[in-house]
């Protein structure tokens, strides 16, 4: 079977799809990853081979897409140059299947053309494309989210264990070590208004904090607390494994590889309507995770992160949760059902 993933240019969702190619590919499939051209790097650097397609658009068109209509004309014609660019290429690969980023609606359009199958992948409360993304679901929705956390609408779709990728690193040899206390892992999305509140009410806390961030983001007379360590590179993945709890700003990936490792998970959120909101508060009213504006933080919030709380308890029962769920190669049957089906 031929599959094509189609990939907007964002790394984190190029990384979402990257273990369900492999799954694919180590399946016996013929797998490739069509992007825009200056995205075909970040492709290759995942050990796939990447089909140029469409053109790049730095004016906004790879952001999550609402309906056409809401697109700037720059946008629509990126869009329409991906669809062509995946349909030529198409005519000529002649693709089974085309799995599509929720973010990337070209691939459904250019599977209607082909008429490959077209299985939708989305990602933490993706919006669910219009009509001109060639129907809702096409063929199906994979979907890595667990059930318990997702809305309503989605309750039906194909369900994916999620399997966290940063891309190639180099685990430094301070991470190989064991750990002489407790970690708390500072995620570099965390906003920088709330870090002189989060050192603060750490200070008190019996955990070493493990901060991907900068020098020069620590505002000026702000103290690091003793037990705080400074890095700018740490591959999330692996240092996650070290750690018992997680403080960012909202980051859907970051979200979903804590609770990968069953992670209890502080979101620094001062607007309701911030990007990662959604899976924040969902998290927080399953108890696994908590919900703090920066200017109400203190350390009694983020002891919770360290010591057995609810929210751990909570956690653990959706790690098992998604432990349950079919992993992506146990997945690729049903892919090939649905392209074989139709």
């Amino acid at each position: 079977m031929r599959v094509l993933l189609v990939a907007p240019s964002s790394h984190t969702r190029l990384h979402h799809l990257v273990p369900l190619g492999w799954a694919l590919r180590t399946a016996g499939h013929a797998v490739l990853i069509a992007a825009r051209p200056a995205f075909t790097e970040a492709v290759t650097a995942t050990g796939f081979v990447a089909v140029a397609v469409g053109t790049d658009a730095p004016d906004g068109s790879d952001r999550p897409e609402a309906a056409s209509a809401d697109l700037s004309d720059g946008a629509r014609l990126a869009e329409q140059a991906d669809v062509d660019g995946l349909v030529a290429h198409g005519e000529r690969w002649r693709p089974d299947l085309v799995l599509w980023d929720a973010h990337a609606p070209a691939g459904a359009t250019a599977a209607g053309l082909l008429g490959a199958a077209r299985v939708r992948v989305v990602g933490p409360f993706d919006s669910r494309p219009g009509e001109a993304a060639g129907g809702a679901d096409g063929d199906g929705t994979l979907d890595c989210l667990p059930p318990s956390l997702r809305r309503s609408e989605d309750a039906d779709n194909l369900s994916v264990r999620h399997v966290p990728y940063t891309g190639p690193d180099v685990i430094p040899a301070w991470l190989q070590r064991t750990p002489r206390t407790r970690r708390i892992y500072v995620a570099p999305d965390v906003p920088d208004s709330a870090i002189p509140a989060l050192f603060a009410a750490a200070a008190g806390v019996d955990a070493e904090l493990i901060c991907e961030l900068d020098q020069d983001r620590i505002p000026p007379g702000v103290q690091l607390p003793a037990q705080a360590r400074l890095f700018d590179s740490v591959p999330a993945d692996t240092v996650l494994a070290s750690c018992v709890g997680v403080v960012h700003g909202g980051g859907t990936a970051l979200a979903l590889a804590a609770l990968s490792h069953g992670l209890p998970q502080l979101t620094l959120l001062s607007d309701s309507a911030a990007p990662g909101a959604g899976i924040a508060q969902r998290l927080a009213q399953h108890g696994a995770g908590l919900l703090s504006d920066p200017a109400r933080l203190d350390s009694a919030v983020v002891a919770q992160l360290a010591d057995d709380s609810p929210a751990r308890e909570k956690a653990q029962l959706l790690l098992e949760e998604m432990t349950s769920m079919p992993t992506p190669r146990e997945v690729v049957p049903e892919l090939v059902a649905v392209a074989t089906g139709r």
